[in-house]
């Protein structure tokens, strides 16, 4: 089992707490499709792609799908396009 944590040095933006919930994670990845969804600034792709890269050495039978957002934060189009086609989603920024 390998551990992975990952600490976002950004502020929270006012009027963004609270906002969204976060669903339950789930025990596993095996199985599901992973949503990799990237703002824009420089280093997030590689971040995310290399993220990406990890889950799939690590589980059985997972898709990765990659969006690219654009901006902080990312539209509501892309993000909604993301949680219809994915079951897991993770974000990043990086500068």
């Amino acid at each position: 089992m390998h551990l992975l944590e990952v600490s976002n040095p950004v502020a929270t933006q006012r009027g963004m707490l609270n906002i969204l919930k976060p669903t339950d994670r789930p025990s596993s990845l095996d199985d599901l499709t992973v949503g990799l969804l990237w703002s824009g600034t420089h280093g997030g792709d590689l971040a995310l792609n290399r993220a990406g890269e990890m889950i799939q050495e690590r589980y059985k039978n997972v898709s990765v799908n990659f969006y690219t957002g654009g901006n902080y934060p990312s539209p509501p189009p892309i993000v909604q396009q993301a949680a219809e086609e994915c079951d897991v989603i993770i974000g990043a920024t990086g500068d």
